[in-house]
This record gives C-alpha cells, structure tokens and sequence, in this order.
C-alpha cells in the first residue's frame, strides 16, 4: 500500500461552489484505512481489568467480612459479596485474589458468579480455592465451568450486561476470626 503521506495528498481540495464526488470520499476512506493500519491492531483484543476494593456485602444469615481501609477481614465464616461492573461484550479472561492466610487450615473460595436479572440461580464461572493461599499471596483463576463446553464456555465469558449481573463471592469456614484478608481483587477481560 502507499505511505499515508501520498494517500493524504491524492485527497481533492475542497473549493466553493464545486460537488464533493465519490472521489472524494474514497480517497478520505483510503487514507484513514492507511492511518489505522499504521496505528497497529485496531481496539479489538485490547486488555483491561477492573479492579475492586473486596468491600463484600453481608449475606443474611452469615458472619460478615470485617472491613478496614481497603482491605477485607474474615470474621470466623465470613461469606459476602460484591458488584462486578464490567464493559459490554469483553470476554473474562481471569481473576486475581491477592491477600494474606495466616491459618493454613482455613478454607474458603472466592468466586466470580453471574446471576441472570430475571432469576436467582447463579453460575460459577471462576472459582479460587484458598485452601492454598500463604502469607502472603496471590492466586489465579480461570473461566472453569464443568459441563459448559468450549462454545457455552465462551458464551459465559463474554460479558452481557443486558442479560446478566456480575458478581464476586468471598467465603471462609474457617471457626477461627482473621485468618484470612483480602487485599485486592482483580478480573482481566479482552475487548472484541
């Protein structure tokens, strides 16, 4: 193709009282195509992640997480949760818990769920298991859904705000409080 110097100059100047044609136009067209060729990959298949304080809401019924200033607490059993707000039509790539286990018996899962907004049942569609966590220290998971298959699975991936509600779940069993805190929770996306 030719440089974007050559594409720019075969563009017609526009003069009063004359008709822009299609030359015009497809000259412009050719140039900008130049343009974005030279600029790399167009927006698709970016990465981005959202980043969230684990300020989890209680669930009735269930020892709430003791926050502090950025951080999270369990508090002997502690279960709760939180709002995912991610961009339309990003696929899920993974979830990131980083935090610090100081019992290494605790047990406990941190999850990202989708909830569909017409109904109550959730989807787990990545599930931590912290009964591997050490002091201190950050895990990693991926979109697992047993029985979904290749296609449903990328379906669930793909973020569907109109359809969907995202959420992230945090629960200890443990019977002993502050054994584990969550520092920060990270979920990575790619955009189409």
């Amino acid at each position: 193709m030719a440089d974007i110097q050559t594409l720019i100059n075969a563009i017609p100047d526009a003069q009063d009282g004359n008709v822009i044609t299609s030359d015009y136009h497809n000259t412009i067209k050719t140039a900008l195509a130049a343009i974005a060729g030279e600029l790399g990959p167009s927006a698709g298949g970016q990465s981005g992640a959202v980043t969230l304080v684990p300020n989890f809401l209680p669930i009735p019924g269930s020892n709430p997480w003791t926050l502090n200033l950025g951080v999270a607490t369990d508090a002997a059993g502690s279960n709760g949760w939180l709002p995912v707000y991610l961009p339309e039509g990003a696929t899920i790539q993974q979830m990131v818990v980083i935090g610090a286990k100081t019992a290494p018996a605790t047990l406990g899962t941190v999850s990202l769920l989708i909830q569909p907004l017409t109904d109550i049942t959730v989807t787990t569609l990545i599930p931590i298991d912290l009964s591997t966590a050490g002091n201190p220290f950050r895990l990693t998971g991926t979109p697992s859904v047993p029985g979904a298959g290749p296609s449903g699975l990328l379906d669930l991936r793909t973020v569907k705000n109109s359809a969907n509600k995202y959420l992230i779940r945090a629960q200890t069993l443990s019977t002993v409080a502050a054994t584990v805190t969550i520092n920060t929770l990270r979920v990575e996306f790619t955009m189409p």
